[in-house]
């Protein structure tokens, strides 16, 4: 994997070179002191992965990340930063972690070892996922390609199935819905699936988190304690 660090602290620049250089399969392709020089690295060398510090001049590294990831959506992060503020903001950037200074060498290789399974995951994905979803609705049979299933809400004992194109609704319970789906979906909450490569932001709300999707109004729910099961879920 070709990875680029952006930290303005030259000495963390130079702890995250020694912990690297010992792993073979990643490179090292730029280093980057603040968020206009981030931008421009990931532009010039396209890297697989970035290390990136917050609190960097110009520019920094969360704003950068997100101009990067408008070019380059594929780009994965890490952020390894002394800011503890910003970690809602990195799940919705889909970071692949967030470190906090001073670096644990393990909980670096740890964040690492996911980029790389993201990365061979993203080579596969075509081939494992499943492409349409059969309900029952009354006496008909109807098929939703999965690609245009947004989220799936039990509400008032059936389950409401929002898509790109309507809604449907079918007497199925959510645990059947659940086995007929793909690893593009998950259990957000006892009351909703959720296809997680059309979710573009999560909103704390109370004890509980709003989702919202691409090009879509309606909002599904994440309960708290499953917050930190998306990052598996997660399609960079």
């Amino acid at each position: 994997m070709k990875v680029l660090i952006a930290d303005d602290d030259v000495t963390s620049r130079k702890l995250l070179r020694y912990f690297i250089g010992s792993l073979s399969k990643y490179k090292i392709v730029g280093e980057a002191a603040n968020g206009e020089e981030l931008i421009h690295y990931v532009t010039k060398e396209k890297p697989d992965l970035a290390l990136v510090d917050i609190g960097m001049p110009l520019l920094n590294g969360m704003e950068a990340v997100k101009a990067c990831k408008e070019l380059f959506p594929t780009l994965q992060v890490i952020f390894i930063t002394g800011h503890d503020d910003y970690a809602l903001e990195a799940f919705n950037v889909k970071a692949v972690d967030y470190i906090l200074k001073p670096i644990d060498r393990n909980r670096l290789y740890g964040a690492l070892e996911r980029a790389s399974q993201v990365s061979i995951s993203l080579v596969d994905k075509e081939h494992s996922f499943k492409k349409d979803l059969m309900i029952k609705q009354q006496k008909n049979i109807v098929f939703i390609p999965l690609e245009e299933i947004i989220f799936i809400e039990r509400l008032d004992r059936k389950s409401v199935i929002h898509t790109k194109n309507g809604k449907f609704e079918t007497n199925e319970a959510l645990t059947s819905l659940e086995g007929a789906v793909d690893s593009r979906f998950m259990i957000s909450h006892r009351s909703y699936i959720i296809n997680v490569e059309l979710l573009t932001r999560i909103e704390a709300t109370g004890q509980m988190y709003k989702a919202y999707f691409k090009d879509y109004k309606e909002t599904a729910r994440i309960s708290k304690h499953k917050v930190d099961n998306l990052q598996r879920y997660k399609l960079l």
